[in-house]
């Protein structure tokens, strides 16, 4: 469901892999956006970048409209901090908050494409998360929902959607396991470089303004989105 009212101020949070990051962004403007290292642990470097990033674009939680996190799949550790996170900010400013997946959030890094994109997690244990999409403009709209496989029978999951002109593959399974997906899809699709393998919380952010919120007390939890 599309917002009404476009004009709206969103802190957006992705902890879904060891790099994370915050945006805070007003309607199609970025006031602050700060990726941050979390190999550390999230617990002790998301508050700082949250800090920052509202200080750098003038905002308190306080202003906020409505937040944006990632639920998944990716981290638990990161996943559980980022959603214990926004349910506390929600809690305190009685506002409500847009789930998004961080599948669908890789793929929004592509508005307008005319090639589907596949986004591929490194779900480790020598399988990826993945999902197939088409763009609606700027919108992701699933031609294969999530699935988690193995690279090698990436051809069976996307059997009627492969063609000659190619995907779009991004994400930390698409840069880990390039080799055997190009031998198991062929090699006519175009690898995203590394800097789009990360989800971005702006364009969470972005993707968020064409959602309805939800209460944050309703948020998943992360373990049905992850085994990692």
């Amino acid at each position: 469901m599309v917002l009404k009212d476009k004009e709206k101020l969103v802190l957006a949070l992705d902890t879904s892999h060891g790099h994370g990051s915050v945006a805070v962004v007003r309607d199609r403007n970025i006031l602050g956006e700060v990726v941050f290292d979390a190999s550390d642990t999230h617990s002790a470097t998301l508050m700082p970048a949250i800090d920052y990033c509202l200080k750098v674009s003038k905002v308190q939680i306080s202003d906020m409209d409505y937040f944006a996190v990632v639920i998944g799949p990716g981290s638990f550790t990161g996943l559980r901090i980022g959603l214990a996170t926004v349910k506390a900010f929600c809690a305190a400013t009685g506002k409500g908050v847009v789930p998004l997946t961080s599948l669908e959030v890789l793929a929004g890094a592509f508005p307008f494409s005319t090639r589907p994109i596949l986004t591929l997690i490194d779900a480790r244990r020598g399988e990826v998360y993945g999902a197939l999409y088409k763009m609606d403009g700027v919108r992701p709209q699933p031609l294969v929902g999530p699935f988690s496989s193995k690279p090698a029978d990436l051809s069976k999951v996307l059997k009627g959607y492969n063609s000659s002109s190619g995907f779009i593959v991004c994400g930390t399974g698409a840069i880990r396991y390039r080799e055997t997906i190009e031998t198991a899809l062929g090699n006519s699709h175009h690898f995203a470089p590394e800097r789009w393998a990360l989800p971005s919380a702006s364009i969470l952010a972005f993707l968020s303004n064409q959602r309805e919120p939800i209460v944050g007390a309703d948020l998943n939890n992360p373990v049905s989105y992850t085994h990692l």
